[in-house]
């Protein structure tokens, strides 16, 4: 963690610290991390650098986190891993050159407890909410529908994303690829809720593939995070994985 040139984003040096640390055994398994506070003051970092190190060990599967229960390391080694490189992020876009995105929705919110910790922002901050469609660009048939969390910081364009005239042109703006170092990527399954359901035009409770997306700057922090939900047959996501040796 010195002056010299980084070739890795500083959050990612740390979490390679940290991720050596650990499977070193300095952290023992079942042992609590330093708090984020504690990692700032240690390593001169700021509070949403340590909190992006932490969050790249918990999808190593290396720690778990609990509001109030700090972080506990669950195991000494990651499972095997693999890295989607950074210069592909036009292909994660929700609204890219095959699609359109057509935004129903855009309000401005108040963070409770657990959105606060699902945006990594404190209690009571604003954020922003976009409930979008995706729509196929030669049929206009919606393929997908698209919520949009965006922590609202000095920077962020608010009034333009509150525009809805104007929010997905400002969307594609603000997350151009180069300001991007990280894209974490979770698919899971759930269902559809009766009122999503009506807009794909399907039956409420049909399964839905989830994807959840948190894009992060090059300091680490939290730009936003898109949730899109896929009936079935409307959605394939393909890609060539190669190992990463460390």
């Amino acid at each position: 963690m010195t002056g010299t040139r980084r070739s890795k984003p500083r959050y990612a040096e740390l979490g390679d610290l940290l991720q050596a640390a650990i499977e070193k055994g300095d952290h023992p398994v079942g042992t609590l991390l330093p708090t984020e506070l504690e990692l700032c003051e240690r390593f001169n970092v700021s509070r949403h650098t340590a909190r992006a190190a932490l969050a790249q060990l918990i999808s190593a599967g290396l720690v778990q986190r609990r509001p109030g229960a700090g972080t506990r390391v669950i195991a000494q080694n990651a499972a095997m891993r693999y890295e989607q490189q950074i210069d592909t992020v036009d292909l994660l876009m929700q609204y890219g050159n095959t699609a359109r995105l057509k935004v129903l929705e855009a309000e401005r919110l108040i963070a409770d407890q657990a959105m606060a910790q699902y945006l990594d922002i404190a209690e009571g901050k604003d954020y922003l909410r976009l409930h979008c469609l995706r729509l196929e660009e030669h049929t206009h048939a919606p393929g997908a529908v698209v919520e949009v969390l965006i922590p609202i910081r000095t920077g962020v364009p608010t009034e333009r994303f509150l525009d809805i005239a104007s929010t997905a042109r400002t969307l594609a703006r603000f997350l151009e690829p180069g300001r991007l170092s990280r894209v974490e990527q979770v698919f899971d399954a759930t269902a559809f809720d009766a009122g999503d359901a009506k807009l794909l035009d399907i039956r409420k409770h049909e399964p839905a593939l989830r994807v959840q997306r948190r894009y992060r700057d090059a300091q680490g922090r939290l730009l936003l995070i898109t949730i899109s939900l896929h009936p079935p047959g409307r959605f394939a996501y393909s890609m060539v994985l190669s190992r990463n040796p460390r």
